[in-house]
C-alpha cells in the first residue's frame, strides 16, 4: 500500500531527509522570510513584457511572482541540503535538482492495474476513439449561387434520391478544392477540413442515403455516408501505455506542488505592494 501512494512516500522520505539534516547540519538558523520587493516585481514584469511584447495580466503576474517564490524556496532548501556545491547557475540548478528528486520518488511508485483502471475511467474523455466516416459530398457555393443555393441543393437531392447510382453526383454541384469522397476520416479530421459544424452534424445522418444540405465553412453540401464506425472508449489494454504515462505526469505535478506547499509553510512570505500598478 505504501508504494501505491507516491505522494505519501515522497513526503515521508522528505521529512526524514530534512529531519536528518537538521540533526547533523549547521547550528545557524535558516532565513525563513522571503520578501518579493517592488524592484523584484518590476524586474519580473519587465522580463515578461520583453518576452511576450505585452505586460502580464493580473493572473499572469500572480503566476510569475509565485514561480519566483518557488525558485527562491528551492534555492534556500537546496543550500540547506548542500546541493549547491560547485554549481555556477545556482538558483535554477537547485530548483531542477529538487524537482528531479520528486521525479525519482514518483518513478519508484508502480501503479497497479486497479489504479490505472480508475485513472482511465476518471479521464475517459482522453482515451476515446473518435467516430470514423467514409462519405461523399456534393458542394453548393453560397457565394456564387446566393439565395438560390439552398433550393438548388434540394433539387439535386431529389435527383439523387431517384437515381442513387448516378455516376458523377459531384457534377450536380460546384467545384471544391477538397475531395468529393473522404475515406475513413475521423470526426476531428473532417472538422479540420470542413469545419466543426459540418463534422458535428454527421452523426445525425443515416448511412446509405443522400441527405442534407449540411452547412460547412465553404457553403452547403449534400452528403452520403457510405460507412460509419461509432466512437468508443478504449480499454485499459488498448490505452495502458498512454494511461501509465499520463498517470506518471500527474503524480509528478502533484509531488512537486506538495513539495513546495510543505516548504512554503516554513517561510514568511511578503509581497510588497506596488502603488498605482496596472499589473
Amino acid at each position: 500500500m505504501w508504494m501505491k501512494e507516491p505522494l505519501v512516500h515522497f513526503l515521508v522520505l522528505g521529512a526524514l531527509v530534512f529531519a536528518l539534516y537538521s540533526y547533523i547540519g549547521p547550528d545557524a538558523p535558516a532565513d525563513d522570510e522571503i520578501v518579493v520587493s517592488r524592484g523584484q516585481q518590476e524586474h519580473l514584469v519587465t522580463a515578461f513584457t520583453r518576452t511576450w511584447q505585452r505586460p502580464p495580466t493580473q493572473a499572469e503576474f500572480t503566476g510569475i511572482v509565485d514561480d519566483w517564490i518557488r525558485e527562491e524556496i528551492a534555492y534556500r532548501e537546496g543550500q540547506r541540503l548542500g546541493l549547491d556545491s560547485n554549481d555556477t547557475i545556482i538558483r535554477r540548478r537547485l530548483r531542477q535538482k529538487l524537482e528531479v528528486l520528486a521525479d525519482e520518488i514518483v518513478s519508484m511508485a508502480e501503479p497497479g492495474e486497479e489504479m490505472l483502471q480508475e485513472y482511465l475511467e476518471d479521464n475517459i474523455e482522453n482515451y476515446t476513439l473518435e467516430p470514423v466516416y467514409t462519405l461523399r459530398q456534393v458542394f453548393f457555393n453560397v457565394d456564387e449561387r446566393g439565395a438560390a443555393a439552398d433550393q438548388d441543393a434540394e433539387q439535386a437531392l431529389l435527383l439523387l434520391e431517384t437515381d442513387s447510382v448516378l455516376t458523377n453526383p459531384e457534377n450536380l454541384g460546384d467545384r471544391l478544392s477538397l475531395a468529393h469522397r473522404q475515406v475513413r476520416k475521423t470526426e476531428s479530421e473532417l472538422a479540420a477540413l470542413f469545419g466543426r459544424d459540418f463534422a458535428g452534424n454527421l452523426v445525425d445522418l443515416e448511412a446509405g442515403k443522400w441527405q442534407g444540405p449540411v452547412l460547412s465553412g465553404y457553403g452547403l453540401h449534400l452528403v452520403l455516408v457510405e460507412e460509419f464506425v461509432p466512437g468508443r472508449p478504449l480499454t485499459l489494454e488498448e490505452a495502458e501505455r498512454d494511461v501509465r504515462r499520463d498517470w506518471d505526469n500527474q503524480q509528478r505535478v502533484k509531488a512537486i506542488d506538495t513539495l513546495y506547499e510543505e516548504f512554503r509553510k516554513d517561510y514568511t512570505i511578503t509581497i510588497e505592494p506596488i502603488a498605482d500598478s496596472d499589473s
